[in-house]
């Protein structure tokens, strides 16, 4: 498994845009990305900050979801609502 923690932070009065461009993206990756996981929550009593957890089953997994029109297309439009650079944490799983 393939997996990534994401921390982002998102400019005041964005939340909505940026919870509806990641709705749409949950959807895309559950419908073309068998065995994959894709998360989203807002952290509680921070109302801008969201951590993403995704997994997927292997690098090409991995890789097709960062080359599928869905992703692309989305990821300049969530990048342009954020307020400061994502973190990203890249997870390895275990036995």
């Amino acid at each position: 498994m393939i997996g990534q923690i994401i921390r982002l932070k998102v400019h005041k009065g964005k939340e909505a845009e940026l919870e509806a461009l990641v709705s749409q993206l949950m959807l895309d990756v559950v419908a073309n990305e068998p065995g994959s996981i894709y998360d989203v929550r807002r952290v509680r009593g921070q109302p801008q900050t969201y951590f993403y957890f995704i997994s997927f089953p292997d690098q090409a997994g991995y890789d097709r979801y960062l080359t599928a029109d869905y992703h692309t297309q989305m990821s300049p439009k969530a990048l342009a609502l954020l307020d400061g650079d994502p973190l990203f944490e890249d997870l390895d799983s275990f036995d």
